[in-house]
């Protein structure tokens, strides 16, 4: 692993987060057979507007590499119960531990800021990335189809310990 340094976003960096999303997703799009013009607010298609209002409302990083912007993580907590979301490393850089990186980080400030649990939600289809959740402690809790997405969805939750 390279130098890596992790930073809070700002309104700033509001393309830079939007890239690392839309590049980080697109392949996953693609398996998924989900277009921008069908599911303008499916994650992949974040725009530079989408990501600063997430800035804005919530915690997002930004994982720098040699002062390169490789990936980046959002998260947000309600009463005792943290969540994260829209965590991508660039697929170039990714298999070198940086996505490990970018969730301990949120995870040691969530449980920090007195969370109790932490919630992720994913596609099931997505047996790599359900895998890298459960390697790191969460546990499945539910699966639904959500209205504007066509496939299953699963909600994983880690406890503090």
């Amino acid at each position: 692993m390279k130098q890596p340094e992790i930073r809070k976003a700002t309104v700033k960096d509001g393309i830079t987060v939007s890239k690392i999303i839309t590049e980080s997703f697109k392949r996953r799009t693609e398996l998924l057979q989900v277009s921008e013009t069908e599911y303008p607010n499916h994650v992949a298609f974040e725009t530079e507007r989408m990501a600063i209002t997430r800035i804005n409302n919530s915690t997002v990083k930004i994982l720098f590499v040699n002062n390169e912007p490789i990936g980046t993580i959002g998260t947000r907590q309600e009463g005792e119960i943290g969540i994260i979301d829209r965590l991508a490393i660039l697929p170039s850089y990714r298999g070198e531990n940086y996505g490990r990186l970018l969730l301990e980080h949120s995870e040691n400030e969530l449980f920090n800021n007195d969370c109790t649990e932490i919630h992720i939600s994913l596609v099931a289809s997505y047996q790599n990335l359900r895998r890298f959740y459960v390697e790191h402690g969460y546990i499945c809790i539910s699966s639904t189809t959500l209205s504007g997405l066509p496939c299953e969805v699963l909600s994983l939750c880690k406890y503090n310990r």
